[in-house]
């Protein structure tokens, strides 16, 4: 076989990590040039960063790999097209070689001109004459693949002796010990409390004394230098966003500067309008790891009135289910026909850096957005997240009118009236009625009728069609929103607000800054320096769960909950037990879901006395509906039935202990089966009938009309909807799930794909419904066991 098609025939490895190196890499031997035998692979020419990186986090021998050479063609260039035609040549070279400044090394002639410094020979910039290196060519044949040629490996020099690196015992008590640089993640560090207003002072002191506790330097990054620091001090200081008068000129000079942090860029044309994607290698890697197989939220529109553009985010939620801004797309107007195309660049990026990257749900706070396009690019579920609405109407009700009772009545006429929508029966005309019985919030009505009124058709129709996000997660992304407007628009000089180059400027420097920090570790050590900016704590949902029972007083139709931190201080709740509350702390007065609010909505549910959430109720009624017209073929049937029941035990099991099914209370019983039904009681004989074929139990049921018919109907949702839905549910007494497919925790930990008890993983995260669902076989008498769940809900 020649050379070349024996090179392109090697499989194309792409490792599922965020970096890889040659250890993760197959190798093969092809003969080269000059009777040598090349050591080559091939990578995907996106991942050669990754690998670099890789490469660079030599346990044996750190280091940091620079590029000594660089050819590449011009995109013009007209050439003949050959098999072995290169469009992109790099050198990639370890950064303490090829010359060699130690006493009686070799310098290259091109470098006689070096004049040693006075200095030791270990300073980071000394070459040590290190033979490491690779080649990086892209094909003209291949152009999304990179071939890595990989012959010179060792970190050795010229006489084959280690010359850095811990094997090499010369370079002791230097710093060529270590890697030449600092890490990526001490860079950000240093660089996001630097735009915090971290004094140099003050991050070298605290530097120092984490190096003393462990004892003295034992990496590169503990050999930190003030220089350094106050080096990026000044750069920061000197900095300047607006690049050029013109801002559009600016705009394009800043992405020309950051390619690395663009996903995707489009200017102004006469067929699409400006679109910008900001996304860091900080957020890719955020994307990455709490977005596969979790949910994706989307935040439409911010900024509309203050900036030139408005910003639209993209966040996952972290294992404490607060939301990390993973994306920015920030453009003029957000038509639904451009959305596809910047979706599908970020997809591919991500997809380029993990090719098992997948989406369990896309959660969305608009119903205009394209959801096609969403379902198309991503492959998954499409949430509806109503939060949005219930800011502005519950912000512009405390506004609008003066009265508590008032605006109780009016928010429990809103409550009820999205509730009638969501669960079926209700349509647009139910807002009639509501603008009727609250005709003397004149005010408020009048805002209604003028704002939301002709948008109500579109909220019915999403509302009816798309599953409702959890309150948790409603809670996480409307915290962000606070978040992003603190730390965004606190400009005192407003006029820079018109500016796009200032705007995508602080989202890629303070605001990147702020939202690192808020994943730091060790962020505490700074807390003297902490700005309203900066703080960021728990959401309204998790502080509602340190709120203990005792803290809460029923009265009627309204609650009293005891403040935590004084007790003197008791905060009034009215119409108890739904989201639509209307409570007097300073948080729900700006329109926003308090922790008092979520407290009672748990506290009631714990007693049974109010129905599951509307997520419960949507999971409940896809798996009704899953059970009365299952897939024609028996098999697929069967694993249908065998994974609802099994995760309805898995409920059971969690809840075991702390549910009032297991305490034997009699009257909680009976509210529990109220609100649940009595599909509980099938479970309780599944548990106890392990042994017992569901299959054949399956076979006896009588599903009426065509199973294959019915099946294309009430299967016509997406594959992951139905976990989607029952992951982001609140279920009496427990945490939301907000990332699915994940169940429930007692204590308000979450992991993917995971029920979580006392904060122990019992599952694996696979998704493969084939490996998670158990072996069991549970024995199912009668769908009316189901059926009287649909009856009790509704």
């Amino acid at each position: 076989m020649a050379r070349w098609d024996e090179i392109l025939s090697l499989p194309v490895q792409n490792p599922p990590t965020l970096e890889f190196s040659s250890a993760d890499l197959v190798w093969s031997k092809v003969e080269g040039w000059r009777d040598n035998i090349d050591r080559l692979a091939l990578i995907p020419f996106a991942r050669v960063d990754d690998f670099v990186r890789g490469e660079s986090n030599n346990k044996e021998c750190p280091t940091r790999f620079h590029v000594e050479a660089r050819r590449r063609r011009t995109a013009k260039t007209s050439c003949k097209p050959k098999v072995d035609g290169i469009l992109e040549y790099i050198l990639y070279w370890c950064s303490f070689g090829p010359d060699d400044h130690r006493k009686g090394g070799i310098v290259r002639p091109s470098r006689s001109t070096y004049v040693p410094k006075n200095k030791s020979a270990g300073r980071p910039n000394t070459k040590r004459g290190c033979t490491c290196h690779f080649i990086v060519k892209r094909l003209i044949a291949e152009p999304s693949v990179a071939l890595v040629i990989y012959n010179q490996d060792k970190h050795v020099d010229k006489k084959g002796l280690p010359c850095h690196g811990p094997q090499d015992k010369k370079a002791a008590g230097t710093r060529a010990m270590y890697a030449p640089y600092i890490s990526e993640e001490l860079r950000l560090r240093v660089l996001s409390l630097l735009h915090v207003g971290v004094s140099v002072e003050t991050i070298m002191q605290r530097h120092n004394e984490s190096v003393e506790k462990q004892g003295g330097p034992c990496n590169r990054d503990d050999l930190l230098t003030h220089r350094y620091v106050r080096r990026q001090e000044r750069s920061i200081r000197r900095s300047t966003y607006e690049l050029d008068e013109d801002d559009v000129v600016s705009v394009g000079m800043w992405v020309e500067s950051h390619q690395n942090n663009i996903f995707f860029y489009e200017d102004f044309s006469d067929s699409y309008p400006f679109v910008l994607g900001i996304q860091t290698d900080w957020q890719l890697q955020q994307m990455i790891r709490f977005g596969n197989c979790r949910l994706l939220a989307y935040n439409s529109n911010f900024g509309s009135n203050n900036l030139k553009y408005p910003v639209h985010s993209l966040v996952v939620l972290n294992s404490d289910n607060k939301a990390i801004p993973v994306a920015w797309i920030i453009t003029p107007r957000f038509a639904s026909s451009d959305t596809h195309r910047w979706m599908r660049a970020l997809y591919n990026r991500v997809r380029a850096k993990d090719p098992t990257w997948k989406l369990a749900g896309f959660i969305v706070d608009e119903p205009s957005v394209d959801i096609e396009a969403i379902r198309e690019v991503f492959q998954c579920s499409v949430l509806i997240c109503f939060w949005r609405v219930r800011h502005a109407w519950h912000k512009n009700l405390m506004r609008r009118c003066s009265e508590m009772e008032m605006r109780a009545k009016v928010a429990k006429n809103l409550g009820q009236a999205v509730n009638k929508i969501c669960r079926g029966p209700g349509t647009a005309d139910v807002f009639e009625d509501l603008m009727v019985d609250c005709a003397d919030a004149a005010e408020f009505m009048d805002y209604f009728k003028a704002i939301w009124y002709p948008r109500i058709g579109t909220w019915t129709h999403a509302l009816k069609n798309l599953p409702l996000a959890s309150q948790e997660t409603c809670a996480a992304i409307e915290f962000y929103h606070s978040q992003l407007k603190l730390r965004l628009l606190n400009e005192k000089d407003q006029r820079v607000y018109e500016r796009a180059d200032w705007l995508v400027n602080k989202l890629g420097t303070k605001v990147h800054s702020y939202f690192w920090l808020d994943e730091y570790s060790g962020k505490e050590d700074f807390t003297r320096y902490w700005k309203d900016e900066w703080m960021s704590g728990p959401t309204a949902w998790w502080k509602s769960l340190q709120i203990p029972d005792n803290h809460v007083i029923m009265e009627g139709t309204c609650a009293k909950v005891i403040d935590l931190k004084d007790h003197d201080i008791v905060h009034l709740v009215w119409n108890s037990g739904s989201e639509y509350a209307i409570c007097d702390c300073t948080w729900a007065k700006m329109g926003n879901l308090c922790e008092h609010v979520f407290k009672i909505i748990k506290f009631c549910r714990d007693k049974g006395s109010i129905t599951p959430s509307m997520s419960m109720f949507q999971y409940s009624q896809t798996l009704i509906n899953l059970l009365r017209s299952p897939p024609f073929d028996s098999l697929v049937r069967d694993h249908a039935v065998s994974l609802a029941v099994w995760v309805q035990m898995q409920l059971t099991a969690q809840f075991g202990p702390q549910s009032s099914l297991d305490e034997g209370n009699t009257t909680e019983k009976q509210t529990e089966e109220q609100s649940i039904g009595s599909s509980d009681r099938v479970l309780e004989k599944g548990n106890h009938c392990p042994e017992k074929d569901i299959s054949s139990q399956v076979e006896n049921l009588d599903f009426g009309g065509s199973p294959h018919q019915q099946a294309n109907e009430n299967l016509n949702l997406d594959d992951t909807q139905l976990e989607i839905s029952g992951a982001n549910m609140e279920v009496d007494s427990s945490s939301i799930s907000s990332s699915a497919p994940q169940l429930f925790s007692t204590d308000g930990n979450t992991s993917v794909g995971l029920v979580v008890e006392n904060g122990a993983d019992l599952m694996d995260t696979d998704l493969d419904t084939t490996k998670n669902v158990p072996s069991i076989d549970v024995e199912l008498n009668n769908l009316d066991d189901f059926e009287n769940l649909e009856k009790t809900i509704v």
